[in-house]
Parts: C-alpha cells; structure tokens; sequence
C-alpha cells in the first residue's frame, strides 16, 4: 500500500466583520482520511463547517484545542469511574457517533451518559432506534475557535436534542477566546412534561444539578475546570492525579500519627524510669 498523504482543502476566505479572526478558523478544521484509487490513504484536514461539526462520519477527527479535549475527557472519565460504584449498568461514551434516526443528524457529543444498553460489547456508534435506547445525559464542551461551530452547540444542538427527547443537555461553555486562560460558564437545559427544554436554574453555589445522573456540575475556583459532585453526599469526585495526592496525604498522616504515638510511649516509659 502507498504511503498516506495529507492534503489540506483550501478554507473558504476569511471575511472582515464575521466575528470570527483568520486565526481562529484555520485552527478550527476537521480530519478525514479517504482511500485513494491506487489503495493509499490521505488525510485530508476540512474548515469545521456547521455542517461537518453536527453531522460527522464515523473516525472524523475534530481538531479543536486541548483546552477542549482535556475538559471533556476528564468529565468523561469521572463519570465512568463513578458509574462504575453504582447499579445499572450506565455507560459514558465519549466523542462517539450518535445515530438519532432517519432523516436527523448524527452528531459526535462530547459526553453522553446511556442507561439500559444491553450488549455490553463496546460500540463503534450509538443507534438509538437499534438500542432502544437514548442518552439521558449529553455533555458538550464549546469550542471557541469558532463562532460558527460555537453557535451549533449553543442553538442547533439544542434543538436537535430537544427534538429526540433526550432528557438533559449541558453545556460547558466559554464565551470569549482568551490565550492566557479561559473561563467557563455552564448552560444546563432539561425536558419538561411537555418535552420542552427548560433552562436548570443553578443552586446557592452556582451549581447545576443532573438529575438523571444525580451529580452537580460547578465550574472551578480558577474558572478554568469543571468540578463534579455526588449530589446525595456532597462529595467531590475526584481524578486519578487527586487521588494519589490524597493517598499520599492520608500515608504522610498516618506516619505522623504513628510517628507520634512512638514519642508518646517513650516519653511514658522514660516518666516510669524517673519515679
């Protein structure tokens, strides 16, 4: 087989007044590989249209920052762990294709939380009508490289979800591109009885609570990460790096503790010597 190529289409030009810099939409781009008649591949990198970002093919990679990558990976993987202490069977799919019926798109959501799938094989896409299934969580976090694709999720998506029935839609957004940080804002949206989105209003401490997960979402101290709780305990879920730092914490307490029992029974025996 010949050796991939990569190409890049040409991105339509950059208009002044769009709202958008020339920057920013040459960093916001879609990859696809496609077989060449002579059985090599090539990679071909697309401007991440409205269209491509809601309606993606399978294996489309979107390239859209490691502010973005890294938050929704992370709220991924607390979820999954934390799905993995309760009952049910709940599965967290991260990036992965939603097929929500004929005629819809199919669009690749962030995060999505699914209960009641029975084959436990992994999946390569979710077919709603083939699982009998939908999610009752999606996740997306806003990419701001682009306020075409940012709008997607912000409008389009919430449509989209809204039409299919899924229960809860949050959104981790961040309204203006900063280089040194960001700052997220979260935009929680949930089914009424009459299967219309109503904004989740947030708690005393700006939380939002996922009712069909049980756990409240909170944007971080820094602003700059989103913080996840059990909403029956108040606990903070906490990464693998959090972890290990607890664990070392709790072992250095422990050698102190142990450290200072030692002194107390020397200091007892020395006493009994003295008398």
């Amino acid at each position: 087989m010949a050796e991939p190529v990569w190409r890049t289409l040409e991105a339509k030009p950059w208009a002044p007044g769009s709202g958008v810099s020339e920057e920013t939409e040459e960093r916001s781009v879609l990859q696809r590989w496609i077989e060449l008649p002579d059985g090599g591949l090539e990679l071909l990198e697309l401007p991440l249209t409205p269209e491509l970002f809601l309606d993606p093919e399978l294996d489309d990679k979107m390239v859209q920052g490691e502010w973005h990558g890294n938050t929704g990976a992370e709220i991924s993987s607390l979820l999954r762990a934390w799905f993995k202490q309760q009952p049910g069977g709940v599965r967290v799919l991260y990036d992965m294709k939603h097929l929500l019926g004929p005629g819809l798109p199919a669009p690749a959501p962030d995060v999505s939380v699914v209960h009641g799938l029975r084959d436990p094989a992994p999946l390569d896409s979710l077919d709603v009508q083939k699982e009998g299934v939908r999610p009752s969580l999606v996740i997306e976090v806003v990419s701001p490289l682009s306020a075409r694709v940012r709008e997607t999720d912000l409008g389009k998506k919430v449509q989209l979800y809204q039409r299919v029935g899924i229960p809860e839609y949050l959104i981790v957004d961040t309204s203006a591109r900063q280089r040194v940080r960001r700052v997220y804002t979260l935009l929680g949206y949930r089914l009424d009885a009459d299967g219309r989105y109503q904004t989740m209003p947030p708690d005393a401490q700006g939380r939002l609570l996922s009712e069909t997960t049980g756990i409240l979402f909170q944007v971080g101290p820094t602003g700059d990460r989103v913080l996840l709780f059990e909403a029956a305990t108040g606990r903070q879920l906490l990464n693998l790096e959090e972890l290990g730092e607890r664990a070392h914490t709790a072992e250095e307490r422990a050698e102190a503790a142990e450290a200072e029992v030692a002194f107390l029974r020397a200091e007892i025996e020395r006493l009994r010597g003295n008398r």
